[in-house]
């Protein structure tokens, strides 16, 4: 273990998020400094190969990992929608990142917050992260609360807007460069790293699991 990651602090909505190579070791499943390897959605859900062009079955049933109790009506839709959201995907370049989303692009994510018959849109960020894991950020109740004091909301619609931009400001210079070693180190051990925009989500994400 990288002794020297163990000092730095991530800093999301203004405030540190501490710990984060412990946080992101055990998600991964690697030895972390509170014991042995564990098992998290790591291994279902970011593992999985993905056509960043189709959103399909796998990447449903993938994000169930993350969201369970996947509904009929949420299976009903992937499968009804899956021409219009492959057209709403295909739109966004394969590589763009969320730090560098310009103000167009961060509209036409805000669309999913409104895009009509669909499920939640936690399950939504779930499903299409995969489509495009630099750009588009998972949504889930301890992000939504993170960024409350930027956003003033407690719903993840309402939130949507100034999340965006909230998670564009804080994948900024500082965290991007502490994100990056980071990614150097889970490449030595897993042979691959995340996306910056998953780390952060991670971090936020197991701090809420003791």
């Amino acid at each position: 273990m990288n002794d020297n990651l163990s000092e730095f602090e991530l800093r999301v909505a203004g405030r540190p998020v501490p710990e984060i190579w412990d946080r992101i070791r055990r998600y991964c499943g690697l030895p972390w400094s509170g014991g042995p390897a564990e098992t998290w959605a790591y291994r279902y859900y970011d593992v999985i190969e993905t056509d960043q062009s189709v959103v399909g079955a796998v990447d449903v049933l993938a994000a169930g990992v993350l969201h369970p109790g996947l509904s009929r009506a949420d299976l009903s839709f992937f499968h009804e929608h899956s021409q219009r959201l492959n057209a709403w995907v295909a739109e966004i370049p394969a590589e763009v990142t969320l730090r560098d989303a310009d103000e167009d692009l961060i509209g036409h994510l805000e669309l999913l917050a409104s895009w009509p018959g669909a499920p939640s849109l936690s399950l939504m960020t779930k499903v299409l992260h995969r489509k495009r894991p630099q750009l588009i950020p998972l949504v889930d109740r301890h992000i939504v609360d993170c960024y409350r004091p930027l956003t003033g909301e407690r719903s993840a619609p309402a939130a949507w807007p100034g999340l965006l931009r909230g998670l564009r400001d804080d994948l900024g210079e500082l965290n991007a460069l502490l994100l990056a070693m980071v990614n150097i180190e889970l490449e030595k051990e897993l042979g691959r790293g995340l996306t910056h925009t998953r780390l952060l989500d991670i971090a936020v994400w197991m701090g809420s699991r003791g």
